[in-house]
């Protein structure tokens, strides 16, 4: 049995566990956060699992199948994805320990799920809508803590370079050249840093942004490392604050919005995707050569990620077919009716 440093545990949390396998839940966490990952992605289900030892009163560190196989029963009901991403978690957590050396069963991760969302592409006139309902907000609340003072220009940065929501939101002022017209794009979900031009028509909303934020009655607010995107009381506009107003936003904008189904705020990502290929074809270009340029845009790791979004485009506009290239029937491929 190995025991446990005291001073090694990750304290944050230490209220949260109670079973036999807290300090090593403990342990485990701190080496997540001193590798650069966010701990808390990993509470949910750890907790869970922390629960079922206790509860099922487990003696032993040494987790068996059939204890491990007794808590996944239990998630029988949940979304897939939830189950899959729970199982993932203790399955690290459960290695952690064997590295350890502590003698525990080893589970084979489930097959990730397919992923069945289908994005919502905004319409040119339904954006018209948004945009106007965006720069329609008031304030009618004092909460200086809300982020209606930057939603407009967010609404209008997340369509015009398909970046994430949480990519804006983490956008401090060093990043946003707008001598160079260009955008930095770090920490991004790839671990991958982009560099995106500004648009001419982007500039000039930003522009407009920087003139009215700079009449805030805040400080530092121009310091290079201050963020970009702000609440009224100068603090980083947050991914939460932008969801709700954006709800509010479709409502006005006489856009159904059905919860957990979306329209979500990011699938202005997606339309951007859309949007852009479209454009290519039109334009005389080649869908597939145009593909590396737009996985390097959204920060893909693969061209594979990018194909997505040419089977959204076709079903979208059906005419694509019919303009692309020879190479790019391998991407839409005709099937023909057997009798």
């Amino acid at each position: 049995m190995i025991f446990m440093n005291s001073k090694m545990a990750h304290s944050s949390y230490k209220d949260d566990f109670k079973s036999i396998l807290s300090p090593y839940i403990l342990r485990f966490l701190g080496t997540k956060e001193a590798a650069g990952s966010n701990a808390r992605c990993y509470l949910t289900a750890l907790r869970e699992f922390d629960r079922f030892a206790t509860r099922e009163n487990l003696k032993s560190v040494c987790i068996k199948q059939s204890e491990f196989e007794a808590w996944r029963c239990e998630m029988t009901g949940n979304a897939a994805t939830t189950i899959y991403l729970k199982c993932c978690i203790v399955g690290q957590f459960l290695r952690y320990m064997a590295r350890l050396g502590i003698p525990c069963y080893i589970p084979i991760y489930p097959r990730k799920p397919k992923n069945l969302y289908v994005p919502y592409i905004f319409s040119e006139e339904e954006l018209k809508k948004i945009f106007k309902a965006a720069d329609e907000l008031v304030f009618v609340q004092r909460n200086f803590k809300c982020g209606i003072f930057s939603i407009p220009v967010l609404l209008r940065l997340l369509y015009s370079t398909g970046i994430r929501l949480g990519e804006a939101c983490s956008l401090i002022n060093s990043d946003v050249n707008m001598s160079s017209r260009i955008i930095l794009i770090r920490n991004t979900k790839n671990k991958r840093d982009r560099q995106l031009p500004i648009s001419e028509s982007l500039y000039q909303v930003l522009e407009q942004y920087l003139i009215k934020r700079h009449r805030l009655p805040l400080h530092r607010m121009d310091e290079p490392n201050s963020p970009f995107l702000i609440s009224l009381d100068g603090s980083p506009l947050t991914g939460e604050s932008a969801r709700r107003w954006f709800h509010k936003i479709l409502e006005a904008s006489n856009i159904c919005y059905i919860p957990k189904v979306g329209p979500r705020i990011h699938d202005l990502r997606h339309t951007f995707a859309v949007h852009v290929l479209d454009k290519f074809v039109k334009g005389g270009s080649d869908i597939h050569c145009c593909l590396p340029v737009l996985s390097v845009t959204l920060g893909h790791k693969c061209v594979s990620d990018t194909e997505y979004y040419v089977r959204i485009t076709n079903q979208i506009y059906p005419h694509l077919s019919d303009t692309t290239s020879a190479i790019s029937e391998y991407v839409f491929p005709t099937i023909t009716m057997i009798k």
